[in-house]
């Protein structure tokens, strides 16, 4: 494979060079690039209206939205930590078919927010597919993509997830904004909602708004009323209530006035719901492509380790329970084997130093929580309902896929820690455009209403120039970071390294579902006043943290890796160590 320079080749140049070489990579890459793509539109479009799901279809409080999204972000991270020792274990394509088997069932019980604990179920199935994809996909790269080009890999691999979560975005914008309020229900499907006329859906609120008044600071006084309505139809808003919701509504007004209970909601599919649909059907599409990945190169650790009495002969017992059995005693041979391995991990002699650095980016990682959990609410409850939040978001994907490439070449030549560095300083000083998004928001009218007119928004001028500068930052450190974890794991130990990169984020999720809930809650209401600048202010402050820490600890970090590069250096050339000079 002819490879030149990249200090003496130009930039579209190299990119080209570099993209031919990995066209003729194993079909096997091609497949884990495919499949990173079909999941990331999954994954994303779950993402950007999980928090509002918890909120708008289950009922949660933002605190509680906040603390059950938090959670199943730490469960993931957890879970990632233990899935690439069990990956490195197993073996990488049964890995990603187990990991894909609970995407889909996972998120198909997200359907089924009329019994409110099953999505919660679904949640926690999911947790381990959504733990596995990212590390054990990611092990496979490296395993696929020739040594020369591993650096260029992992930028497609970056820059594949980015166009999946920027294909998210306008998905999720576009059912959101189409389909929220309607809820369709089995005899909807074809015949389509009929609203009852707007009079008397006007009527029906502001009969009902001396019962049920609108909570204090709220924007309009039937807006209690709406709420109450909302419930009784399953989430359907006030615009789309159909003469047989209003027969509802006011049979359920009166039970609850004459002391009963609230009757259940008729079953419907919302437009989050319709979401999580179209992710449950790409992770069936993600399951039957990695049924076409060829077995792992690498025998797993499973089979090594395998006692003769669970090996072939004695897996062919006529009786069901010899049969559990020997599934049993392979099992705990994988487990025996995970634990081996990471153990193992443990006593390397550059882990702690690794495990450092990696903690303290976790608190530049943590903006990417807020833009899933914080975000969303912030944006709808400042913006208005329609508001394209997510299409806004999807600007950071689209940025990443022709940013990652040309950024990745330029800084090819320097070290992972120092693009690292200055990619998390950007990222972190790109929350200051969200406070001061009122002054952003009065320049940048001033500035482009000559050229414009009334065409932009130009209260979202902050908030945009948010996105644009953290995804600068974040296409210097995203990839580079997976290039250094790959640099630093052992052989044979790439998705347990991949896996511990994760584990930060355990103690981490739950700190910051819980802070985004307070933050939204104190000075995001959905009802009162808004202080939006200290909210952010917080958060920049928090994200700024990670960065200063690590130069602090910079002698300590990068002595370990340059220790590892020598150790690497003497392992390729044995034989020159070995051989007498001429």
């Amino acid at each position: 494979m002819a490879t030149v320079d990249p200090k003496k080749r130009g930039l579209l140049a190299g990119i080209a060079e570099d993209f031919r070489n990995l066209i003729g990579c194993s079909r096997d890459l091609w497949i884990v690039y495919a499949v990173k793509f079909i999941e990331s539109v999954a994954y994303f479009a779950v993402l950007g209206v999980l928090i509002l799901y918890l909120h708008d279809d289950l009922h949660l409080s933002d605190e509680t939205s906040g603390l059950v999204f938090g959670t199943w972000g730490t469960a993931v991270s957890l879970m990632t930590f233990v899935s690439g020792f069990v990956a490195d274990a197993m073996g990488l394509r049964k890995a990603l078919l187990f990991a894909a088997a609970t995407l889909v069932v996972g998120r198909g019980m997200l359907l089924t927010s009329e019994i409110p604990f099953l999505p919660l179920v679904g949640l926690a199935i999911s947790v381990w597919g959504v733990a596995s994809m990212k590390p054990v996909m990611t092990a496979a790269v490296k395993l696929y993509a020739p040594g020369e080009l591993r650096a260029f890999a992992y930028n497609i691999f970056y820059v594949v997830m980015n166009l999946g979560a920027f294909v998210a975005g306008h998905v999720v914008s576009f059912l959101r904004r189409s389909l929220l309020g309607r809820v369709l229900r089995p005899g909807e499907l074809l015949d389509g909602v009929v609203p009852a006329t707007s009079a008397a859906q006007q009527a029906l609120a502001l009969k009902l708004t001396p019962a049920f008044p609108a909570p204090e600071g709220a924007k309009a006084a039937i807006d209690g009323a709406v709420a109450f309505g909302k419930r009784v139809t399953g989430g359907r808003d006030l615009a789309f209530w159909t003469d047989g919701d209003l027969s509802a509504i006011r049979k359920a007004a009166e039970a609850v006035q004459a002391g009963g209970v609230l009757p259940d909601a008729p079953f419907g599919v919302s437009g989050y719901e319709l979401i999580f649909l179209v992710s449950a059907v790409l992770s069936i599409a993600s399951l039957l492509l990695l049924t076409r990945m060829s077995p792992d190169a690498r025998a797993s650790v499973t089979a090594a380790h395998a006692d003769p009495a669970t090996g072939p002969a004695a897996r062919q017992p006529s009786g069901a329970a010899a049969v559990l059995a020997a599934q049993l005693a392979g099992f705990r041979a994988l487990m025996r084997a995970a634990v081996s391995i990471g153990a193992g991990l443990l006593r390397e002699p550059t882990f702690r130093a690794y495990m450092l650095f990696i903690s303290v980016l976790v608190l530049v990682r943590a903006i990417f929580v807020h833009a899933h959990s914080t975000w969303p609410t912030y944006m709808i409850r400042e913006f208005g309902s329609d508001v394209p939040q997510a299409a806004l978001w999807s600007l950071n994907p689209l940025l990443i896929i022709f940013l990652t490439p040309v950024v990745g070449s330029l800084t090819s030549r320097f070290s992972s820690w120092s693009v690292i560095m200055w990619g998390s300083f950007i990222t972190a000083s790109s929350v200051l455009f969200m406070v001061i998004a009122e002054p952003s928001a009065v320049a940048a009218h001033a500035v482009f209403t000559p050229l414009f007119g009334a065409a932009l928004d130009y209260r979202l001028a902050g908030p945009v120039m948010f996105v644009v500068v953290l995804s600068l930052g974040e296409a210097l450190w995203s990839p580079r970071l997976y290039d250094y974890v790959a640099s630093m794991a052992p052989e044979g130990r790439e998705a347990s390294y991949m896996g511990l990169t994760q584990l930060p984020m355990f103690a981490a999720k739950p700190v910051v579902g819980l802070m985004s809930g307070w933050l939204l809650s104190n000075y995001c209401p959905e009802n009162g006043v808004h202080q939006t600048g200290i909210l952010w202010t917080i958060v920049f402050a928090t994200t700024l943290v990670g960065p200063l820490v690590a130069l602090g600890f910079a002698s300590y970090i990068r002595a370990a890796e340059f220790a590892k590069a020598a150790a690497d250096a003497a392992a390729d050339t044995p034989a020159a160590a070995s051989t007498p000079a001429a």
